[in-house]
């Protein structure tokens, strides 16, 4: 069979893309890079929020109207009603099957579920690896619980397998994934330190980077986080979404931590990782999100500083508790969001132009145009030119812009 795959949605999508690819040419299907030329066509979707839910949409209906046999895979088959509704013969496959892959395109329709381990994968600079399925928390607005279940990690050892693989082929990056890293093993009596320091002990000139934490369970184990994050190996690169500032809307939300809290994992990991990369997310205009509410947040980033900050218009998903709430006037969520957007973008450039005359190591993994980009040790994103990919190299840094520092080749 010709198979497309267009993917869409986090990390742990793109890591499961990989092994659907992998499955699929293990067992002698085709990848097809235009969709016109598939026997079938697969869309790895995410409903995260209704502007990416309505592209959803829009794409299956497309490939349906082309006469496609379409898989419609991750998230989105958290929401079979909609999907009969735009694709009737469409196929769904959750997330915890899509090892499946294959099965499904040649007719075989008994589902089991076993961890994401020990599959093929396709390989390239940088490989999302899935650490583990579902989340330990409840958030009143995520949609995402209800697509992926409750926390199921994966075997360390299998993980680690999978990334010795990886990096004998060539592999440079390793991006560990799922709804969130830090509550790894929590239910198979592991930690995510101690995974972190079983792949930072295989051989080879390679980086870890770490994805989401709930902020909750960063806290719960910070003290072993940073002592795993000391491995040269490992980026120093925090991603902890902060949502709100406001005490009341972190209630609202769920979330189970204070800003207190969230403020001291913060100032913890900066004091010990100099020019590290500390990234964020924002929901503007969650129900009943007062101006004071507002502000708080606004403060919030203003005093923590983040490197990256990802701002977001609260958006209702079905299924939620937050779904049955009155929601903010469109044009106050838009203001909020323009507010927050451009301080963001404000304190990314300031901080960036920090870095102007400073020396990094290197790792490049990409090109664009004349431009090679990669990662300094501490996450930022460079661009310089005359690199090569897969390699490391020390860059002095020249230029900053919004989102990425420019240097030369030392």
């Amino acid at each position: 069979m010709k198979v497309y795959i267009e993917t869409y949605g986090c990390a742990a999508s793109q890591g499961d893309a990989a092994i659907m690819e992998g499955i699929l040419l293990q067992r002698g299907h085709e990848i097809v890079k235009d969709a016109s030329r598939a026997d079938f066509v697969v869309i790895v979707t995410c409903i995260v929020i209704d502007t990416t839910q309505q592209r959803m949409i829009s794409r299956i209906k497309k490939f349906n109207e082309m006469g496609k046999k379409i898989v419609v895979a991750e998230c989105m088959a958290a929401l079979p009603d909609l999907v009969k509704k735009i694709a009737p013969h469409a196929i769904l496959l959750p997330p915890r099957y899509i090892h499946h892959i294959a099965d499904v395109i040649e007719g075989k329709k008994d589902f089991v579920e076993k961890p994401k381990v020990g599959m093929p994968r396709k390989i390239g600079p940088r490989l999302n690896i899935p650490i583990a399925e579902g989340c330990i928390y409840n958030c009143s607005y995520c949609i995402t619980k209800k697509a992926r279940g409750k926390l199921a990690s994966f075997p360390i050892e299998g993980i680690v397998e999978d990334v010795k693989k990886a990096i004998e082929k060539g592999c440079k990056e390793i991006r560990l994934t799922t709804q969130d890293t830090a509550s790894y093993g929590m239910d198979i009596g592991k930690s995510l330190p101690e995974l972190i320091n079983e792949i930072a002990s295989i051989e080879g000139e390679f980086r870890i980077r770490v994805g989401m934490m709930h902020p909750s369970s960063a806290y719960r184990i910070l003290d072993e986080l940073m002592e795993a994050y000391e491995n040269e190996k490992v980026y120093k690169f925090l991603h902890l979404p902060l949502q709100s500032a406001s005490p009341k809307i972190l209630r609202a939300m769920r979330r189970g931590y204070s800003y207190e809290q969230f403020k001291e994992i913060v100032q913890t990991f900066r004091k010990k990782f100099r020019h590290s990369t500390f990234a964020t997310d924002i929901i503007v205009a969650f129900p009943g999100e007062s101006e004071e509410d507002f502000n708080e947040t606004i403060e919030a980033m203003k005093e923590l500083q983040p490197d990256i900050t990802n701002v977001t218009r609260f958006s209702s998903r079905p299924y939620t508790e937050a779904s049955k709430l009155k929601k903010l006037p469109t044009q106050v969520a838009k203001q909020r969001s323009r507010i927050a957007s451009s301080i963001a973008l404000k304190i990314s450039c300031e901080r960036n132009k920090k870095l102007i005359g400073k020396t990094f190591q290197t790792l490049f993994l990409e090109k664009r145009d004349e431009w090679t980009i990669g990662k300094t040790n501490g996450y930022r994103s460079v661009y310089a030119k005359n690199a090569t990919v897969g390699e490391f190299a020390m860059v002095k840094i020249t230029n900053a812009k919004l989102t990425h520092i420019e240097g030369i080749v030392e």
